[in-house]
């Protein structure tokens, strides 16, 4: 792959790699650090109103793992695809990254919510 040296010179996209980075340090530690297996083997990973019984769903502690990866797989594809799509359409480019980084928000968002029910 071959990497155009304007994607690296774009300040626009640089903030947005930034701001990507720093969801990811943010993301994967929340997961990491602050969930604890010793607390409970099973842990709620949904909640759902609408089915009767309890609103809540719970799961596996691997079900919260797979957010933290989800995060990691999430950046690297979007800084990914939008290296390779620069060169085409920069408009396309960037939109790649800013939803990445709505993405990445709300997966931290529901992770650290997820954890904070345990």
């Amino acid at each position: 792959m071959e990497l155009s040296k304007k994607f690296l010179h774009d300040r626009i996209v640089l903030v947005l790699i930034t701001l990507i980075a720093i969801f990811v340090v943010v993301g994967v530690s929340v997961v990491l650090l602050r969930f604890d297996i010793s607390k409970n083997p099973t842990t709620i990973v949904a909640y759902r109103p609408n089915i009767s019984g309890s609103s809540y769903q719970s799961g596996k502690p691997i079900d919260i793992y797979s957010l933290a990866a989800y995060i990691a797989v999430t950046a690297v594809a979007a800084v990914v695809l939008s290296a390779r799509i620069y060169t085409v359409k920069r408009s396309v480019s960037l939109f790649i990254l800013s939803s990445a980084v709505f993405l990445l928000a709300l997966a931290t968002i529901v992770s650290n919510a997820l954890i904070s029910l345990q």
